[in-house]
């Protein structure tokens, strides 16, 4: 006795929408190309330091960090963390906003 057998068919055509339902993007890294972001991060940092603050040594008394490390996202050599970014989010209601308006002036 054969054991039945689980078949997955994928299909890559978008589905047909219903009439009125809005048409929703099929994947983020089709909107945000996750390389550019990576490699644009650290720009989009030290440019939102710099509007927000007047000196590294600010930012790193905000965030909790050593001086050093304030330094290099203020000189866009490296960006935060997660948890730093979440800080940001969290703490500053322009922050998305200055996010979007920079990346749409790179883009």
């Amino acid at each position: 006795m054969s054991r039945p057998r689980l078949t997955l068919i994928v299909s890559n055509d978008p589905s047909c929408a219903e009439a009125g339902t809005p048409q929703v993007q099929s994947s983020w890294s089709k909107q945000l190309d996750p390389y550019r972001l990576k490699a644009e991060a650290p720009d989009l940092w030290s440019s939102y330091f710099r509007a927000r603050f007047n000196s590294p040594r600010e930012v790193a008394l905000f965030c909790d960090v050593s001086f050093q490390t304030a330094l290099n996202w203020w000189g866009a050599v490296t960006s935060p963390a997660s948890h730093i970014a979440l800080l940001v989010i969290l703490t500053d209601p322009q922050a998305p906003e200055f996010f979007q308006t920079q990346m749409g002036q790179a883009a």
